[in-house]
């Protein structure tokens, strides 16, 4: 089965992800109250209710994925003033570019879009891997699922566990990490013991697109 998702899927599966972040949203207040000023879960909830916004109006975008994306990631960005809001949104907007004119992506274009949107982070925000930043949940998510990519009878849901399983186990691991970005890095060495919250919002988003994409592979 070749792994695919299509313009009106993608909105579904947004829609569905944006509930989710949206429902964990006490989870990463307490994540970044313990690392930062504890604002994480208000952002997130802003930031993927003005996503639910604009995925109403999804028509506007000529089924085009690119556009969808990259609008998601202004709406974000503008709704949730934060340096967390500000490189999601990168991250959506860099990414949809990566699939501008597409009405649909397979899984090359979907690991492609996420590569996009890391090489994005990484500019923007000054992280590097074991910075202990959403990029540790990030990076081994993309390549869990590049690997998954040359498996025989590959769905979309296969995919995205794959990607989600690995964001988990990273956003794991940064508990034995010290933070060196942001606020965070104000702990210093009382930042280890504690999950990024960063980390822990990409393993959350990757998970909820697991879950729902179950219903597209079941259709």
């Amino acid at each position: 089965m070749a792994v695919k998702i299509t313009y009106v899927q993608t909105v579904d599966l947004l829609g569905g992800v944006a509930d989710a972040m949206i429902a964990s949203k006490d989870e990463l207040t307490t994540l970044d109250a313990a690392l930062g000023d504890g604002d994480l879960g208000r952002t997130v909830d802003r930031g993927f209710t003005a996503i639910k916004t604009t995925l109403a109006s999804a028509d506007e975008f000529d089924s085009d994925l690119g556009k969808l994306l990259f609008k998601a990631g202004k709406t974000f960005a503008d709704a949730a003033a934060s340096s967390f809001g500000a490189l999601l949104g990168t991250a959506f907007m860099k990414g949809g570019m990566a699939l501008k004119g597409s009405a649909e992506a397979d899984g090359l274009a979907i690991v492609t879009a996420l590569q996009t949107a890391l090489d994005a982070l990484m500019e923007r925000g000054k992280a590097k891997l074991g910075d202990k930043t959403m990029l540790d949940a990030l990076y081994p998510a993309i390549e869990a699922m590049r690997t998954q990519l040359s498996a025989d009878d590959l769905t979309l849901t296969a995919l995205l566990r794959a990607g989600a399983d690995a964001a988990e186990a990273g956003a794991q691991q940064t508990q034995n990490m010290q933070s060196q970005i942001g606020r965070a890095s104000w702990q210093g060495e009382r930042s280890v013991g504690h999950i990024d919250p960063g980390a822990r919002a990409v393993a959350l988003m990757l998970d909820a697109a697991a879950r729902h994409s179950q219903t597209f592979d079941a259709a």
